[in-house]
């Protein structure tokens, strides 16, 4: 089972006397360790953290202060990462859709701009001239993952194909725009560093046809048991190949193991199958229910004979379930859980379903603890509305 540091452990359980449940808690020490990680492994790769994976603004500013750019998937995204203090040359702007709208609200400050299709292109090339722009392959190659997490098949809605590469490097140069490289980026969780060379050795075959390039964006989607340095020379050898310098996009890999969602306990209750009612559930944590994603589940209680148990939401939705099969002490009422792995994905995918608020959210900085997003009040959830 996964573990948390001790010092962030003892902060926790402090914080529960301190601050209102539910609420996200992330470990900076944790953060700073996989930074280190991706260091050693990739020494010569310029690192951009992906904003969708947790894009808190305490967080985006300690990880530019350590050298990072931000990767945005929307226009909002783009804009998060300017206010934290990135400038566009320190932003790549991914994804298959950008609107007109969007596309003209960065014209003054445009970021580094992947593309996504050929109408895509036509588009930036439209109303962003002269921008620089990387082209997204689509290798269309199996990985083991979950479906939805699987970016780089050929049936998925990203990136070009192989074969439509060459000319749509040709056609961006045509229009005007900087092609300053390729990118890829295969899925995520990917635990297997085979489904990364496989991918790599599609960039490789393009080569003959693309010529050398300033920039080739591997993208991230490291899982957390992957072998990085099993990547090393593969990276710096294709690196070598293109005479491009390496960007890498990492997210979860940065900040899930460093996050814990913390909830108490309402009640238990038994069906055909033995739950613990929680305050928290699926609106606050939703890759459970999205993609059936198993978290490890740590009391912060003292509790008498263990049971095992299923996790449940206040949702009256029958997959409002955080986890199944969980063994644990018999808990009280208003004893505290952590859901672990919880950084990624978990806040930034938060609900206001069933006006729900979204959760308060700590960051541990090894000193004290520091308020990243207050918990939000019920207030704001129909103040839009009249």
């Amino acid at each position: 089972m996964p573990t948390l540091n001790p010092g962030f452990l003892r902060a926790l359980k402090e914080a529960l006397a301190l601050y209102p449940t539910p609420f996200y808690a992330y470990d900076w020490g944790r953060i700073r360790e996989q930074v280190e990680r991706l260091r050693r492994a990739f020494p010569k790769a310029r690192l951009f953290y992906a904003l969708k994976a947790n894009p808190r603004l305490g967080l985006l500013r300690r990880l530019r202060a350590l050298g990072f750019g931000a990767e945005a998937v929307s226009l909002g995204e783009v804009q998060r990462a300017y206010r934290a203090g990135f400038s566009p040359e320190e932003v790549l702007w991914n994804g298959p859709v950008k609107t007109e709208e969007a596309l003209w609200a960065l014209k003054e400050r445009p970021p580094w701009v992947v593309l996504d299709s050929e109408e895509d292109l036509l588009r930036v090339a439209r109303l962003l001239p002269g921008a620089r722009v990387l082209l997204r392959v689509n290798p269309d190659l199996p990985v083991a993952t979950h479906p939805h997490l699987a970016t780089g098949r050929g049936e998925s809605q990203f990136g070009v194909l192989p074969e439509e590469v060459p000319g749509l490097v040709a056609l961006a140069r045509e229009r005007g725009l900087r092609v300053l490289g390729l990118h890829l980026h295969l899925g995520s969780k990917l635990e297997d560093p085979g489904d990364f060379l496989a991918g790599y050795r599609v960039l490789e075959a393009l080569f003959p046809r693309v010529g050398p390039m300033e920039v080739l964006d591997l993208g991230g989607g490291f899982g957390l048991g992957l072998d990085l340095e099993a990547l090393r020379e593969p990276v710096e050898a294709l690196a070598g190949l293109y005479g491009a310098e390496v960007f890498l996009e990492p997210g979860r890999y940065l900040v899930a193991e460093a996050g814990v969602l913390v909830a108490r306990v309402v009640g238990r209750k038994r069906t055909r199958r033995n739950y613990l009612l929680l305050e928290a559930g699926m609106t606050s944590l939703l890759r459970p229910a999205l993609y059936g994603a198993v978290h490890p589940v740590l009391p912060l209680y003292e509790g008498g004979e263990e049971e095992v148990y299923d996790l449940a939401g206040p949702a009256c939705e029958a997959g409002d379930v955080l986890a199944r099969g969980v063994r644990l002490p018999r808990p009280k009422e208003g004893d505290a859980l952590a859901v672990l792995e919880a950084g990624a994905y978990g806040s930034s995918m938060a609900l206001t379903y069933l006006d729900t608020p979204r959760p308060l959210e700590l960051l541990w900085t090894g000193e004290g603890w520091e308020v990243l997003r207050r918990r939000e009040p019920l207030e704001a959830l129909w103040a839009e509305e009249g």
